[in-house]
């Protein structure tokens, strides 16, 4: 069942490809409920940094507690006593337990883009910049709960939100693989747009299969998504894919002994 985590998290959280302003501007619109707290003309500035702060707070608070006990199994109740916090309170930051996840998932977003960005201002190539995220994602799914991608089938605004990140997903994606093309990394006879569609599709259609329940999350990505991911690279795009696969099965193979 983990291995099905890995899809949903590399499709809705993981990608640097897929969450543009405006997309993030459509989605929130289609919510009743900002999940920004109104701020009074009233209050001051250092009242309205405070306020960010409490929020940024149970924001961390609440993703570490969804990861480890998936998210029907924290409660708004769990979270205020955890942060010694009044329910009152909490509940003037996010209205409602899915404002709350939405929130959650903006703040990994805002995380993914801000790496991404800082690494195309370093003039990093497109391969290493997928294979950072890959990196730094297959270690987070070691440590999160089974539950939690399964949990959000049960929130229909937050399903809502994802939607309508998928499209701009797809079309961003594309943008990004094309300057793979420019740096010579990835092939320039494939349509990427059916490449980045496949890519999705596979990972949500494999992953949410029983099949595959006896493998890790890490075999079924490099059986599947890492395989379709060499099968659009130029000579050079693989040997940087090849020097990342050795480098990481060397690291898990010390982590083992230690």
């Amino acid at each position: 069942m983990k291995n099905r985590i890995f899809a949903t998290v590399f499709e809705d959280r993981v990608s640097p490809l897929s969450f543009t302003e405006k997309a993030l501007a459509q989605a929130l619109a289609s919510i009743k409920d900002s999940t920004i707290p109104h701020i009074s003309p009233m209050q001051t500035v250092a009242d309205t940094h405070s306020n960010t702060s409490v929020r940024q707070r149970v924001i961390e608070y609440a993703t570490q507690l969804f990861f480890e006990k998936g998210i029907r199994d924290v409660t708004m109740d769990a979270i205020s006593q955890g942060l010694k916090m009044s329910k009152r309170t909490l509940y003037q930051l996010f209205a409602d337990k899915e404002q709350l996840i939405i929130a959650c998932a903006e703040a990994g977003l805002a995380r993914s883009k801000e790496q991404t960005l800082k690494m195309v201002e370093e003039h990093r190539d497109i391969i290493e910049i997928i294979l950072t995220h890959v990196d730094a994602h297959l270690s987070m799914l070691e440590k999160m709960s089974q539950k939690y991608v399964f949990d959000i089938e049960h929130y229909p605004t937050v399903k809502t939100y994802f939607e309508h990140l998928k499209h701009e997903f797809y079309t961003e994606g594309v943008n990004f693989l094309k300057q793979g093309v420019e740096e010579g990394s990835l092939r320039d006879d494939i349509n990427l747009e059916i490449a980045i569609r496949y890519a999705f599709h596979n990972n949500h259609g494999v992953t949410r299969s029983d099949d595959f329940n006896d493998f890790s999350p890490e075999e079924v990505f490099f059986n599947t998504s890492f395989t379709h991911l060499r099968g659009c690279c130029t000579q050079k795009g693989l040997e940087a894919l090849d020097q990342y696969y050795t480098k990481y099965k060397n690291r898990l193979k010390k982590e083992k002994k230690d």
